[in-house]
């Protein structure tokens, strides 16, 4: 193999390294490359390689980076959109005129007793669900502090005070108040970390805010559920023994196959604008509950007189007409919220437990 043959095939390699080289680079070979020695080439398209990768984490960097300010941004502008939502609400209560002290149910003492738990998404496990409701807990538990401090709360025609086991009092802030009947809107005026509390009513010894969960029970209330259950055993004795309360006709109705409806105005019970009252079911004939049959049913139900609606109490069912003979059975569960309507026998009911004394 001659000379020239031998520089021709060194040649030939360094050309087509020179190519490959390029080809690493994603581009033909220059003019200028065609020159250089193959490793100076890789070494070169490695550097390049690196460049490129150190550009790219740096974009990615910078992207990442760009997305959590955006995020950042987002909260602020929601929370700043809440915050205004909130004062929008504020604004709109203190329009209203000043609930008066003497038609206020919130004044007293009442026990806060945390947030309450939260029914689970329907697929979630109650794993999932225990853990959710004790993660929103942990947050709402902080809001219900602020709110409600922890313990003993009393409200005041002029605010807020914290009563401490010994009896020690600390005021908590200073309020004004709005609605009235089932629902009242407390106002702080200022120092607090909310702009305003809503509270309903769920009778007059149990309350809840709203949005929040924050539950309140009177302070006493458990004496005077007590109370209440035991004015209940006692009219169910009475009636078993044959005392028969005083049922005003209220109407006949159609539905169940015919019945009479009465109600018991000495029954009807107000606190500001919620009232209780129990009405009759007289049945024309008879109906069963688990296989016992029964002919009459005497309910308790709760009045909204401010805004025209109703919930059920509870349920008893004798096997007699007109609340008489032996208790098949009976029920104690809050049923929600129900308008009841212009004109019925549901508007009828209200407008006697709602009538003014």
């Amino acid at each position: 193999m001659d000379a020239r043959t031998v520089f021709r095939i060194v040649a030939g390699w360094g050309l087509a390294a020179v190519a490959l080289a390029a080809v690493a680079q994603g581009r033909p070979p220059t003019t200028e490359q065609l020159g250089k020695d193959p490793g100076a080439l890789r070494q070169e398209a490695e550097q390049q390689r690196a460049q490129q990768q150190r550009s790219q984490q740096e974009q990615s960097r910078q992207q990442a980076d760009q997305q959590w300010n955006d995020t950042l941004r987002g909260q602020q502008q929601r929370a700043n959109a809440d915050m205004a939502n909130a004062e929008a609400v504020r604004r709109t209560w203190q329009q209203r005129p000043p609930l008066a002290p003497e038609k206020n149910p919130l004044l007293g003492r009442w026990q806060s007793l945390g947030p309450g738990g939260r029914q689970g998404a329907p697929g979630v496990s109650p794993e999932i669900a225990s853990l959710a409701n004790a993660l929103i807990g942990g947050i709402t538990g902080g809001l219900c502090e602020s709110m409600l401090g922890r313990g003993t709360v009393e409200f005041r025609p002029d605010g807020a005070v914290a009563i401490g086991p010994d009896g020690g009092e600390r005021p908590m802030y200073r309020a004004d108040y709005r609605g009235g009947g089932s629902r009242v809107v407390v106002l702080p005026r200022g120092g607090t970390s909310f702009t305003h509390m809503i509270i309903d009513f769920e009778g007059p010894q149990h309350a809840t805010v709203a949005a929040v969960g924050c539950r309140l029970s009177r302070a006493g209330a458990a004496r005077a559920d007590a109370s209440h259950a035991s004015t209940t055993t006692a009219a169910t004795a009475a009636t078993r023994a044959g005392a028969r309360p005083q049922w005003l006709l209220l109407g006949t109705s159609e539905a169940n196959g015919g019945m009479d409806v009465y109600v018991s105005r000495a029954s009807i019970r107000r606190a500001g604008d919620s009232a209780r009252m129990s009405d009759l079911w007289d049945f024309k004939s008879r109906h069963a509950f688990e296989g016992k049959p029964f002919l009459s049913a005497r309910n308790d139900y709760e009045y909204d007189c401010a805004h025209a609606r109703q919930r059920m109490l509870g349920s008893t069912g004798f096997t007699g007409s007109m609340g008489q003979g032996a208790v098949i059975g009976a029920t104690r569960n809050v049923g929600g919220w129900e308008p009841v309507g212009a004109s019925g026998v549901a508007h009828e009911h209200w407008k006697v437990a709602c009538a003014p004394p």
